[in-house]
């Protein structure tokens, strides 16, 4: 049974809790949090009884074999590094970490001591993207893909009148290409692989975090853009275009619940999941499945996704 101590309060914390209480092999038992008060509150919320602002005592308790890290951005190298010096599997939101050699060095921690190690990102786990996987040897040779996840933030008014939280602080590693856009590099990673060379344009704001921004990336015979913005809404959705047809996903880059295969010969088919269900609860299954099993070659290939997403991350950046 997997035990899971969580760090950070946010929504995605609340959506991850709620997967867990749905995944048989994982529990939720304890809590952290820097304020004391917050941590006592939270604890209630969520039903435990484990709580506190020591991430390594909750850690070497022995109701916490697990630990699922959503603090900011600029704290989840650190977080997973102690998770991991404290003998717990970990699940990290995304982004991973904030470079390439830090991912490379969590992952040789974790398997120097036997232990699970897995980026949590939803959509590369959902029944709809095995669908489009199963579909691109169908549509031809593809030469161009398209990838858009945009959304209004809910704190970008407040960061327009200078009032800066996290998401868009350059300390905290905030920003819409490893808060949003992150999604849609890991989907065209994991039907693609890692291109040849990227860019990012981005727009920014005062204090030079990039509000919006799109990557493009070049495979050589195929050129695909990854739009992502947290200043303003968008027509959410992917293309994969090629010789023979194309496939449409008409959903956000963190949920895809509908796709459609249509090919030049008139053939069209289509595929939908459920979206009244926890979208986290795929990866958690997965995570939960993985550990049980001591599944290696499942965790291998989601191992290697993340080391490209990052090595694809920190060359767009530096564009």
């Amino acid at each position: 049974m997997l035990k899971v101590l969580t760090i950070g309060s946010s929504t995605i914390t609340d959506t991850m809790r709620e997967a867990i209480a749905m995944t048989p092999g994982i529990v939720h038992t304890a809590v952290y949090s820097r304020d004391p008060a917050r941590a006592a509150a939270y604890a209630a919320r969520c039903g435990v009884s484990i709580y506190g602002t020591d991430k390594a005592a909750l850690m070497a308790d022995d109701n916490v074999n697990t630990v699922y890290v959503a603090s900011p951005n600029s704290c989840h190298y650190a977080d997973a590094r102690l998770a991991l010096l404290s003998g717990c599997h970990v699940i990290v939101e995304k982004p991973f970490t904030d470079t390439p050699e830090e991912a490379a060095e969590l992952f040789a921690l974790a398997e120097e001591r036997g232990l699970f190690l897995m980026e949590a990102i939803s959509t590369i786990h959902m029944p709809v993207f095995a669908a489009v996987r199963s579909w691109l040897g169908r549509i031809g040779t593809v030469t161009l893909a398209s990838f858009n996840y945009s959304q209004y933030s809910s704190r970008y008014t407040a960061y327009q009148e200078g009032h800066v939280t996290n998401v868009f602080d350059t300390a905290f590693r905030g920003g819409a290409l490893r808060d949003i856009n992150i999604y849609n590099l890991h989907v065209m990673t994991a039907l693609f692989g890692r291109p040849l060379t990227a860019s990012y344009g981005a727009n920014r704001g005062f204090n030079g975090v990039d509000t919006s921004g799109i990557v493009t990336a070049d495979y050589g015979s195929m050129k695909a853009v990854c739009l992502g913005s947290k200043d303003c809404n968008g027509d959410d959705r992917v293309s994969i275009q090629g010789t023979l047809g194309r496939i449409a996903v008409t959903d956000a880059g963190n949920r895809w619940h509908s796709a459609e295969l249509i090919l030049r010969d008139g053939t069209r088919e289509s595929v939908s999941s459920d979206p009244t269900v926890n979208r986290l609860t795929y990866e958690t299954a997965d995570f939960t499945g993985m550990t049980e099993k001591e599944d290696r070659a499942a965790y291998e290939a989601l191992k290697k996704e993340t080391l490209d997403v990052m090595a694809l991350l920190a060359m767009a950046e530096a564009s």
